[in-house]
């Protein structure tokens, strides 16, 4: 057996504890804080607290709040300007995937040099980044304890990743109280985004048995918990649950990695910019059952994490009913086809030949061709 796992950051979980930025700041001794977020979160009420937070601490804080969805380069480019000039030496980053994507990039920008297509790729962040403090506002993408970040070069309608050491935060302050005012659809989505990392993660080529058990957990605590966050959203045990299964299955895949699913998910957000979690969500359960023949025995156990009858079925019957499980969640949680998601149907062999060439293609379990791709987006249109 051999394996190479990341330990994540240091992290603090519980009600509240977004509030104690201010005190994690000062002990790691800097002064001048770079913070990021959306123009959503900013809204929701969310940033305004975490900003005092740091401010009663005495600390200098230049706000960047131009964060777009599946951020594009440019975006990551003029957030490392504007930190630069303002002398910032650490960073914030508030809210959900997209925030921490940039923050990590512009954080990566403090240290190396520009442009950050340099970066794309594993390990090719040669300088070593100030510490990132990573504040999630969703259950979903996990990206506190993950070493990746996901950017969009519009100019080329792709998606790429900066991946490895330096990329991802050095604490992370998950703090539920913060997903409580998250409307249905955004808590839906980026709930199956999660579920989705901890599937994929486990029947991924790369899988290994300390992300094996972070994945499972993951996918017990998301599927007994997401309904009812969605349905009453003021719910903190349920929330709660959503963010240890999110951060759980963040660990497991930025350890073995995603499949298919984000290899779809990418050329989506890129050519239509369907929203990533909605991009998962359409296409999980159709990616599972393609993965059947690869994977049947880790497919059933699944079913079990997922707490259904399958333990006496055979493979083949327990597959059918995981994937039949999942069709179920995403109809009850509202979630809507490719084509109620406003994917134009002629640009799927499109993004059926750009799944060839993204990287979690070659972690999924069961090769495969353009048109076996297309044939998963055309039952998930």
């Amino acid at each position: 057996m051999e394996f190479f796992f990341t330990v994540p950051p240091a992290i603090t979980f519980g009600p509240g504890c977004s509030k104690k930025v201010g005190e994690v700041v000062n002990q790691l001794g800097y002064k001048n804080v770079f913070v990021v977020y959306d123009a959503g979160v900013k809204a929701a009420g969310i940033v305004d607290p975490i900003v005092e937070a740091l401010k009663a601490a005495n600390l200098n804080v230049v706000e960047y709040d131009k964060v777009l969805a599946n951020p594009p380069i440019e975006c990551v480019e003029e957030g490392a300007t504007l930190a630069r000039n303002a002398g910032s030496e650490i960073v914030v980053a508030i809210g959900g995937g997209s925030a921490m994507d940039t923050a990590k990039c512009v954080n990566v920008l403090l240290s190396n040099p520009s442009p950050l297509t340099l970066y794309e790729g594993v390990n090719n962040v040669k300088n070593r980044t100030n510490p990132l403090i990573a504040i999630p506002t969703t259950a979903g993408t996990g990206s506190e304890v993950t070493t990746m970040a996901i950017i969009t070069d519009e100019a080329n309608k792709r998606k790429f990743a900066v991946h490895g050491q330096y990329v991802g935060a050095a604490i992370a302050l998950v703090d539920p109280e913060l997903t409580l005012g998250l409307p249905p659809f955004i808590t839906a989505t980026t709930g199956v985004d999660a579920l989705t990392h901890a599937i994929e993660a486990y029947i991924s080529k790369m899988n290994m048995i300390p992300a094996d058990v972070m994945a499972l957990k993951a996918i017990e605590l998301i599927i007994k918990n997401l309904p009812e966050a969605t349905k009453n959203g003021k719910n903190l045990e349920a929330r709660s649950n959503m963010m240890l299964g999110s951060l759980m299955a963040g660990i497991a895949f930025t350890n073995a990695m995603v499949t298919l699913a984000h290899s779809i998910a990418h050329p989506l957000g890129a050519r239509c910019n369907t929203a990533h979690g909605l991009a998962n969500a359409c296409v999980l359960p159709y990616v599972v059952e393609f993965n059947v023949p690869a994977v049947p025995q880790r497919i059933k156990d699944i079913g079990v994490a997922m707490g259904l009858p399958v333990q006496n079925l055979s493979d083949g019957d327990a597959a059918k009913a995981v994937v039949e499980a999942l069709i179920a969640l995403n109809k009850e949680l509202g979630i809507p086809s490719l084509e109620g998601a406003k994917v134009p149907k002629d640009i799927l062999p499109t993004i059926a030949e750009d799944v060839m060439k993204e990287p979690p293609t070659f972690f999924n379990p069961r090769e495969c061709t353009p048109e076996e791709v297309l044939a998963i987006l055309n039952k998930a249109y």
